[in-house]
């Protein structure tokens, strides 16, 4: 873990309501994680308490899935811990970049609002409206990637990791020259950036290995979409040795499997975890997930913009590492890092009760 890390971490230790003694933090660079630099100033080795009633406004690109709730609960988690206010609001969806950039509109124009944090739906759909606030209002790219030229920092991880360890680590399990593992690939939408990130990532870490991508289809990870993608592909494929690909998908997959008589025979990994995931990695019917860690990335956005607020140095790019879990390893880290509660409903709107 890089010296930020160590630094978030002992952050982490001193906050009101921390969700662990250690958080597993990374300074990313572009696609990849950064060396420490020795003149960085290792944000948030102090959180101050606020000198004023800061208003947060965070724009999602929806909450209708447990990827965004995650943040949602981390965000209105540390922002209640920290005296801060925040302020919700959601696009809808990938496809709404038009009702996006109408929410970003609102966050801006409201006085009462001191940041704005954006997972956007587009990575350079909002330059227009985000470039003439450089050295006015506090812009942060939240989770998804954004052009850095908009923003002040970004807080989450290359998605392109995200791919490359699932990648990774089926290479590593099969080996160029040995038999050949034949998969089906099921990223997620065709034309949503994070997938793009997500393939380039993964195909590039299978490159010379065994792995061999015998099926691709794309499709939105609505649950019933993606059910009938996994019909699809099994049908044209009976023989697949894993179902690989986005959680919706690999959630659906189960059944589907367990219906063919398959289950034992074609595994399935995850390029993202969600509790359907996770609990299928429990029961040992998913084999392998990627994690992010998103309610940590929620908590690390509030941090982040406290700081700034208050003057003090940020870095460019943080968030939490990446990592491959699977039963064995699950258990290393805490679900309240990854995922919201049980029950667990959207927040909008908590009021600053400091200072």
């Amino acid at each position: 873990m890089c010296a930020l890390a160590t630094a978030l971490a002992a952050s982490a230790a001193q906050g009101a309501t921390p969700a662990a003694p250690e958080w597993p933090l990374e300074r990313w660079e572009g696609d990849h994680r950064a060396e420490p630099r020795a003149d960085a100033r290792p944000a948030g080795h102090s959180l101050p308490s606020p000198t004023q009633r800061w208003m947060l406004c965070a724009v999602y690109p929806h909450l209708k899935d447990s990827y965004w709730l995650a943040v949602n609960f981390g965000m209105t988690e540390e922002a209640r811990a920290l005296g801060v206010g925040l302020g919700v609001r959601e696009a809808g969806g990938y496809g709404q970049l038009a009702r996006q950039r109408e929410r970003v509109t609102d966050c801006l124009r409201d006085a009462a609002n001191d940041a704005l944090l954006i997972g956007t739906v587009s990575r350079s759909g909002l330059n227009d409206l985000l470039a003439p606030q450089l050295g006015r209002t506090l812009v942060l790219g939240l989770v998804n990637d954004i052009d850095p030229q908009v923003v002040r920092a970004r807080i989450g991880v290359p998605w392109y990791q995200l791919g490359w360890a699932v990648g990774r680590w089926l290479a590593g399990r099969h080996p160029g020259g040995g038999p050949r593992a034949r998969i089906a690939w099921l990223p997620g939408p065709a034309d949503a950036d994070w997938v793009g990130f997500i393939d380039r990532g993964f195909r590039d870490a299978i490159t010379g290995s065994a792995v061999e991508i015998v099926i691709e289809r794309h499709g939105d990870t609505g649950r019933a979409i993606q059910r009938r993608l996994v019909e699809t592909v099994l049908d044209a494929q009976p023989q697949l040795d894993y179902l690989v690909g986005n959680a919706p998908m690999a959630e659906a997959a189960i059944a589907e499997l367990q219906r063919r008589g398959r289950e034992d025979a074609t595994a399935i990994v995850a390029s993202y975890l969600t509790p359907g995931v996770h609990g299928g990695i429990m029961r040992g019917r998913i084999l392998a997930a990627v994690t992010d860690f998103p309610v940590l990335q929620g908590r690390l956005a509030v941090r982040q913009a406290l700081l700034a607020l208050e003057g003090l140095a940020i870095e460019p790019y943080v968030g939490p590492a990446v990592e491959l879990v699977d039963r064995a390893s699950l258990a290393r880290f805490p679900a309240q890092w990854m995922l919201p509660p049980a029950g667990f409903v959207p927040v909008y709107e908590i009021a600053p009760t400091r200072p």
